[in-house]
C-alpha cells in the first residue's frame, strides 16, 4: 500500500495517472508507505477512474457561465427612518433592513446593509488595514423622497422608495447608479445552494451598465484585462492547468475599477462569501454583484482618476509589502529538488553557466512525510550546513509550508527539534490538539481531510492565538538560516474533493470567527490570507528589523500587506504565455504589485523558444521564478540547448542591469500603491486605444514591453501612446499615438523607453548583493529639447529601516550634457561611487 495524490496528478492528466498509478505499485515512485497517512491503493485506483471523469467535468465547469438570476428575490423595502450623526447616516427600512452610510474621505463612502434584520454588532474585516480616518466634511439634505449628502469631491443621493444610491461627480454627472440591494428571501431554497441555509441568503446589488464602461480588476483572473461582457466568482479554487476562461482559480478580490469615456471609480465589497461578478454577461442592461451570505459591506471610490481610486484602494487594504532585496533575483524551483546534493548541483550549473541566481526553493519533498516544519533527516541530513553553504555562493534558501498538518491523533512528547523523528509523535499536531487550535466539524471532531501527509487537519487561522502560535512555529527553519516562506496550497486545497471548486467534503467545517462560530462558506476565501499574516508576523517577530519574505498562492483582499504573489499552477503553453500580461496588469489593478509567474509555465513539457519567450516578459517581473512539476521535462535555462540558454542569460543579465529600476519601482508602490506593472490604460485613461490593450504592458512608468506569445512569431504590431518614445535596442525614436511595426526576432523583445526618461542601472553580476558594489549608471532618453528626469531609491534592502525615513529618494535630471541632482529624501547614505550617466 502507498500514498498516492488523488488531486495531483488525477485531475491533472488522468490517463497518464492510471498509468503512474501502475508504475507506482511496482516502483514506489511517489513516495514512502506509512501506515498512519496510507490510502488503500484499490481506493486510489477507484480515485484514478472517477477523476478520469472529473477532467470532462472540469472542462465542461470552465466553459460555463452561471448566470445571477434575479427570480424570485425580494428588494428591499422603501426607507421610513433616516438617522444623520457626524460622516455617518443610517436608514431603517418598512420590511426591518438596516444601512449605514459613512464618509471615510471626501471620495471614499462606505456602505453596511443587512437584510430584513440590523447590521451585525461586530464591525471587523481582515482585508481593511486602515480604519482611523480624519472626519469629512460634508453636508446632509434630507426630503420626503431622498436623502442628499455632499463632500467637495462626491454627491451621494439616497432614494427612499425605492431604496438605491447615486453617485455623482461635484458637477452633477452621474458616476454609478446601484439599484441596491435586491435580497434572497431567507425562506426560498436555493436548489444549487452549496452551504448550510443558515449562513445567510444570497444578495444582489445591480447598476446599470454604460454603454462604453469598462471594468478592470478582480484580482488574478484568468481572462482578458477588459473584464466587460464577463461573469466572474469569487471563490479560491486549486485549478491546475487552468486556461483562459478558466474560473475561478486561486485567488478573490472582490474589487474592480470601471471607467468610461475617461472616469473612472472604483467598488469593493468586502465580503468573503462566495460572490459574483456579471458584466453585462447575461443581458444589456445592467452590470450585477452577488454574494451567497453575509451582509452588504462596500465601499465606493471615486476618481475620478484610475491612478487614484487604486492609491486608495491600497490605503483602506494596506500598500504592498516590502520583500527584502534578494527576493528580486532570479529564483530556481521545482517541485522538487532533492536530496541536498541535488539541490548544490543545480545551484552549481547556474553558476557554471553564468546565470544570475540569487534564491534556491524547497518543494514539499525537503519534509518527513510531507509533515509541516520538518527536515527530512536522510534527504538533508545537515540543514544548517546546506543552507549556510548556499548562502556562500550568495544563494537564498525558501522553503514551501502549506496549511494541512499532519493528523497523528496519538502524538505526545513529541520533539520540537524540526530534523527529529517525527512519524509517530508530532510536534505540530500534538500542539494544535492540546491547545483546541484546530477547525472542527458541527459535530465538535477535528475536520479531518486529505492533503499531502494523508490525513489532514487545519489550524483555524480566524483566531489571533492561532495566528501568533502558528507564527512562532517558523522559529526551527529560520534558525536553521531559511531566508522566505512559501505558503502553497493554501485555498485550502483538499484532495478528497475531486475539483475543488466546491470545498463540499469542509464545507461542515466551523470557524471562531469573533465567536460567531461560523462555517467554511464564509472563511474559506480568508483562510490564505490569515495564513500569510500569521507567518508575515511570525517572521517579523522571530528576526525583528528584518523584512520577511513571503510568497502565497491564494488570497483575498488585502493579501498584499503580507505575500508575494504568483500565479499558480498554470501548464507550459503559449496560451498560457498570452494571457500573463493581462493577469499581471489585473493584479496590480487590485493592489497586488509583487507579482509572478512559474517561468515557462509549471505543468507538461515546454520547448526553448517557449521558455525563452517566457523570459522576456519575466525578466520585469518583481517575481522570476522558474518552477516545473516533477513529472515534467527539465526547464532549467540551459536544457533546451546554447541558442535557447544565450537568449536567457541575456535577459537575466538586463534583469539584473536594470535592479535599481525594477527596486525602485516596488519602493513606489509600497509608498503609493501604484503597480510596478501596469496596463497602459492606468497611465493614458483618456486615450480610447489604451482602454482594451492587454498584449503590452508598462514596467513603472517609462517602461513599455510588448511580449512575444505565439510561436515562430518575428514581428508584431506594437501601439505606442502619446508622447515619444523609444526603441531601447536601436534608439530609434518614434512618435506615439499610433502603432507600428516591430522587428522581434528571438533574441529580441520589442522594448520602448518613454522619452524624457532617465533610467537608473548597474553593471550586472550573477546576484544582486554583488552588482550592488557596482555605481550607478544613468541611461539618458532625452526629449526633443534634450531633457530628461529620473529618480533613483535606496536603502540597506533588507531591514525595515526604509520605514523610519532610512533611505534616499533622489532625483536627477539632465539637460543636454549636464546632469544635476535636484531633490533628495531621506537619511540612508550609500557607499557606492558617485551617480553618473550610462556611456
Amino acid at each position: 500500500s502507498t500514498r498516492f495524490n488523488v488531486d495531483y496528478p488525477v485531475v491533472k492528466d488522468a490517463p497518464a495517472s492510471f498509468f503512474a498509478f501502475v508504475t507506482h505499485m511496482s516502483a514506489q515512485r511517489y513516495g514512502r508507505c506509512s501506515s498512519a497517512g496510507c490510502v488503500c491503493c484499490f481506493g486510489q485506483l477507484w480515485a484514478v477512474i472517477r477523476s478520469t471523469l472529473a477532467v470532462v467535468f472540469l472542462t465542461s465547469l470552465s466553459l460555463s457561465v452561471p448566470a445571477i438570476d434575479l427570480g424570485g428575490l425580494v428588494p428591499v423595502g422603501s426607507c421610513r427612518k433616516v438617522e444623520h450623526s457626524g460622516s455617518e447616516i443610517r436608514f431603517q427600512c418598512d420590511d426591518g433592513s438596516h444601512f449605514k452610510l459613512q464618509w471615510l474621505t471626501d471620495d471614499l463612502v462606505r456602505l453596511r446593509g443587512a437584510y430584513r434584520r440590523d447590521l451585525d454588532k461586530i464591525d471587523a474585516s481582515h482585508a481593511v488595514a486602515k480604519r482611523n480616518w480624519q472626519p469629512v466634511t460634508a453636508t446632509f439634505e434630507e426630503t420626503s423622497e431622498a436623502v442628499t449628502t455632499k463632500s467637495s469631491r462626491l454627491t451621494v443621493i439616497i432614494h427612499k422608495n425605492p431604496f438605491l444610491i447615486e453617485y455623482r461627480d461635484p458637477s452633477g454627472k452621474l458616476i454609478n447608479k446601484d439599484f441596491l440591494p435586491v435580497m434572497g428571501d431567507p425562506d426560498k431554497k436555493q436548489q444549487d445552494r452549496l452551504f448550510d441555509p443558515q449562513a445567510g441568503s444570497m444578495l444582489v446589488v445591480t447598476k446599470e451598465l454604460g454603454f462604453d464602461e469598462h471594468f478592470y480588476g478582480l484580482g488574478e483572473k484568468a481572462h482578458h484585462l477588459d473584464k466587460r461582457r464577463g461573469h466572474f466568482t469569487m471563490w479560491n479554487s486549486d485549478t491546475p492547468r487552468y486556461v483562459e476562461g478558466t474560473d475561478p482559480i486561486y485567488q478573490s478580490i472582490p474589487f474592480y475599477v470601471g471607467l468610461e469615456n475617461g472616469t473612472s471609480y472604483g467598488i469593493f465589497y468586502d465580503n468573503s462569501f462566495r460572490s459574483h461578478f456579471d458584466f453585462g454577461n447575461t443581458q444589456q442592461e445592467w452590470t450585477g454583484y452577488a454574494t451567497e451570505g453575509g451582509e452588504l459591506d462596500s465601499y465606493f471610490f471615486a476618481g475620478p482618476e484610475m491612478k487614484h481610486v487604486v492609491s486608495r484602494y491600497t490605503e483602506l487594504t494596506g500598500r504592498p509589502y516590502f520583500p527584502p532585496k534578494w527576493a528580486l533575483g532570479h529564483q530556481a524551483s521545482r517541485w522538487s529538488y532533492y536530496p541536498a546534493k541535488v539541490v548544490q548541483a543545480v545551484a552549481s550549473a547556474y553558476r557554471k553557466h553564468d546565470l544570475p541566481l540569487d534564491v534556491m526553493t524547497l518543494d514539499i519533498d525537503y519534509m518527513q512525510g510531507y509533515r509541516l516544519f520538518t527536515w527530512d533527516a536522510v534527504r538533508f541530513p545537515n540543514p544548517k550546513k546546506f543552507i549556510a553553504d548556499l548562502l556562500a555562493q550568495g544563494l537564498h534558501t525558501v522553503v514551501i509550508i502549506d496549511p494541512g498538518i499532519k493528523y497523528l491523533p496519538k502524538s505526545q512528547n513529541a520533539s520540537t527539534d524540526p530534523a527529529a523523528d517525527q512519524s509517530k509523535d508530532y510536534y505540530v499536531y500534538e500542539q494544535a490538539h492540546k491547545r483546541d487550535f484546530l477547525v472542527k466539524r458541527k459535530n465538535g471532531q477535528e475536520m479531518v481531510t486529505t492533503v499531502w501527509p494523508g490525513e489532514t487537519v487545519f489550524a483555524d487561522f480566524t483566531r489571533e492565538e492561532v495566528r501568533e502560535w502558528w507564527g512562532g512555529l517558523h522559529k526551527g527553519l529560520l534558525d536553521y538560516g531559511v531566508g522566505g516562506i512559501w505558503n502553497d496550497m493554501n485555498e485550502p486545497a483538499d484532495f478528497t474533493d475531486n475539483t475543488n471548486y466546491g470545498g463540499t467534503n469542509q464545507r461542515d467545517s466551523v470557524f471562531e470567527d469573533e465567536g460567531r462560530k461560523t462555517t467554511h462558506a464564509k472563511n474559506r476565501n480568508l483562510v490564505a490570507l490569515l495564513e500569510c499574516e500569521a507567518t508575515f508576523n511570525g517572521l517579523r517577530k522571530l528576526r525583528p528589523n528584518q523584512r520577511p519574505y513571503v510568497i502565497t498562492r491564494a488570497g483575498y483582499a488585502g493579501i498584499q500587506r503580507f505575500s508575494t504573489m504568483w500565479t499558480g499552477d498554470a501548464p507550459s503553453s503559449w496560451g498560457n504565455l498570452e494571457i500573463n500580461p493581462a493577469m499581471f496588469c489585473s493584479l496590480g489593478l487590485s493592489g497586488e504589485t509583487f507579482i509572478g509567474s512559474d517561468v515557462g509555465g509549471f505543468m507538461k513539457r515546454g520547448n526553448g523558444e517557449m521558455l525563452a519567450r517566457a523570459y522576456q516578459l519575466a525578466f520585469l517581473t518583481p517575481m522570476c521564478r522558474n518552477h516545473k512539476d516533477r513529472e515534467s521535462y527539465d526547464q532549467e535555462p540551459w536544457r533546451f540547448g546554447p541558442v535557447y540558454e544565450e537568449v536567457i542569460r541575456k535577459y537575466l543579465k538586463l534583469r539584473y542591469r536594470l535592479m535599481p529600476y525594477l527596486y525602485g519601482g516596488i519602493a513606489e508602490a509600497q509608498r503609493t500603491g501604484i503597480p510596478f506593472l501596469r496596463p497602459l490604460v492606468l497611465e493614458y485613461q483618456n486615450d480610447p486605444a489604451a482602454e482594451v490593450i492587454d498584449d503590452e504592458l508598462l514596467a513603472g512608468r517609462d517602461i513599455l514591453l510588448a511580449p512575444i506569445t505565439q510561436p515562430g512569431q518575428e514581428h508584431r504590431r506594437v501601439y505606442l501612446p502619446e508622447g515619444d518614445w523609444y526603441d531601447f535596442w536601436t534608439r530609434q525614436k518614434f512618435h506615439g499615438g499610433k502603432t507600428i511595426r516591430v522587428e522581434a526576432p528571438l533574441e529580441t523583445v520589442p522594448m520602448f523607453i518613454r522619452a524624457g526618461t532617465l533610467i537608473p542601472t548597474v553593471q550586472p553580476e550573477n546576484t544582486i548583493a554583488a552588482s550592488d558594489a557596482k555605481p550607478i549608471e544613468l541611461l539618458a532618453f532625452p526629449d526633443e529639447k534634450g531633457h530628461a528626469e529620473g529618480t533613483l531609491y535606496e536603502d540597506d534592502g533588507v531591514s525595515e529601516d526604509y520605514l523610519k525615513g532610512g533611505f534616499a529618494l533622489r532625483h536627477f535630471s539632465l539637460d543636454g550634457t549636464s546632469l544635476k541632482e535636484t531633490t533628495k529624501s531621506g537619511t540612508y547614505k550609500s557607499a557606492r561611487p558617485p551617480v553618473q550617466l550610462a556611456k
